[in-house]
């Protein structure tokens, strides 16, 4: 495999012209292909001398057709190629029909409108962090978004050259990239849960169509968030704790409110200790077996239920260590209109808007506070059901996900938010009746365009 990286690497580099980093006090260089490639020659010879044995070329296809000729792959595939290239297809057709809000965007990288077509809103941020590193100053800054994602942009930009062109390509490719193992897991988890492949296809076809699963192909966080989740949770069912714990801690150091998964992963390792009717799922479900309930069988559940709430811990101390503030990124949401007022004005508000001037002047007025708060309604309720088909967990996750939010800014983004609400996509897919569920998918898909028009003209979806 080490070969096989280093002969990759030497491709990059006589492409591309190789790149220079530094992680730390450590500096990484690959500049000369050659170098590599003489590496790669050394190295295999002596792995032949010293271990005889089939070299990778020739078994490694063989296993990377067998995986993605899976249930689990070919279901996340179908669902990634209808919906994410068409979902882009309506937004550049926005762009070049309708024109951008203002007659020009407030940020090009490029004139060409296809090129430029994935810089847009908060792209501008994670694009900074990935190219120039974080900074602190006052009013709005990049230190607010959390590094997993952007970091993986710059490693995978690196590769393709590291030019301003190649970031754009990289976050594109690590959005969908991390959009098809993200429904992969979603699939197997979903598959578990319901006991049926059936429900867990349909899962996955309800998210990709979500009205604003238009994210998920977007230089946003949402398929690596998405993807970090599904597969802690897969593994820490099954107690594979090494595996759920390095997912766990790639969600804590993706997004802020990743700390707050730490949550429903424990509520799952005491589920044992909790009546059935709590804990929903088949009737033979792994979260109770009766193994489990026993302090040496929590002690490890428990750790690496930790682990999301470790990922934002370290990301503080690198705060710590920048500003001298850990909770910095905290108190920087300020800037974006985010800070704790409960839900009461919340309420209030919208109140005033539907029974004092009705919902025709609410819907001309914020139509996009119109736009999230059907997210909001629809995270919110589908918690209790999600309880119920489900267990104790998963509604616990959604409701930790969506509150925080409300609570410390309204409706802000919260359609985005609910896009990665898998639980609610898996019961959703086992109570709808069949003759409805191609209702469902134009339905959804037909908002999502819609909304895709908007985001991509740089009109208010938030």
């Amino acid at each position: 495999m080490v070969c096989l990286v280093l002969l990759l690497l030497a491709v990059v580099v006589a492409e591309w012209g190789g790149f220079r980093e530094r992680v730390g006090p450590v500096r990484i260089a690959f500049t000369d292909p050659w170098r590599l490639l003489l590496s790669a020659l050394v190295l295999a010879a002596i792995r032949h001398g010293l271990v005889r044995r089939p070299p990778i070329y020739s078994y490694l296809p063989q296993q990377v057709k067998a995986a993605l000729s899976t249930t689990p792959a070919r279901a996340a595939w179908n669902a990634l190629l209808f919906t994410r290239p068409a979902i882009l297809f309506v937004g550049y057709l926005a762009v070049v029909m309708f024109g951008y809000k203002g007659g020009e965007p407030p940020l090009r990288l490029s004139t060409n409108e296809a090129a430029n077509l994935q810089v847009r809103w908060d792209m501008a941020w994670y694009f900074g962090i990935a190219t120039e590193g974080y900074k602190y100053h006052t009013g709005q800054q990049n230190i607010v978004f959390f590094p997993a994602f952007p970091m993986t942009v710059r490693g995978v930009a690196r590769l393709l050259g590291g030019q301003t062109m190649a970031f754009v390509a990289a976050g594109t490719l690590v959005a969908f990239v991390c959009f098809f193992w993200g429904l992969s897991y979603l699939f197997r988890l979903a598959r578990e849960l319901t006991g049926e492949d059936d429900p867990a296809r349909y899962t996955l076809w309800l998210i990709a169509a979500y009205p604003f699963a238009l994210f998920f192909g977007a230089m946003y966080t949402e398929s690596l968030y998405l993807l970090g989740v599904t597969a802690a949770f897969f593994h820490f069912r099954r107690r594979e704790f090494w595996a759920a714990g390095a997912w766990g801690l790639l969600v804590g150091l993706t997004r802020p409110n990743g700390c707050f998964v730490s949550i429903p992963l424990a509520v799952i390792a005491v589920s044992p200790w909790l009546p059935r009717w709590l804990n929903g799922g088949p009737v033979a479900n792994i979260e109770q077996a009766d193994d489990r309930r026993t302090f040496r069988a929590l002690a490890p559940a428990m750790l690496t239920a930790a682990m999301p709430g470790i990922g934002v811990l370290l990301y503080s101390a690198y705060m710590w260590h920048l500003t001298g503030n850990p909770l910095a990124w905290a108190d920087g949401h300020a800037a974006w209109g985010r800070q704790y007022s409960g839900f009461y004005q919340l309420i209030v508000d919208r109140y005033i808007w539907l029974f004092r001037y009705g919902l025709y002047e609410y819907t001309t007025h914020v139509p996009g506070d119109l736009l999230n708060g059907l997210g909001a309604l629809f995270a919110l309720g589908a918690a209790i059901p999600v309880a119920r088909k489900l267990g104790l967990a998963y509604a616990v996750f959604i409701l930790v996900n969506i509150l925080p939010p409300m609570a410390a800014g309204g409706l802000l983004s919260v359609g985005r938010f609910s896009s990665v609400m898998f639980p609610a996509f898996i019961w959703m897919a086992t109570v709808i009746p069949e003759r409805h569920k191609g209702g469902w998918l134009a339905t959804f898909m037909g908002m999502q365009a819609f909304n895709a028009a908007l985001f991509y003209t740089w009109r208010d979806l938030f």
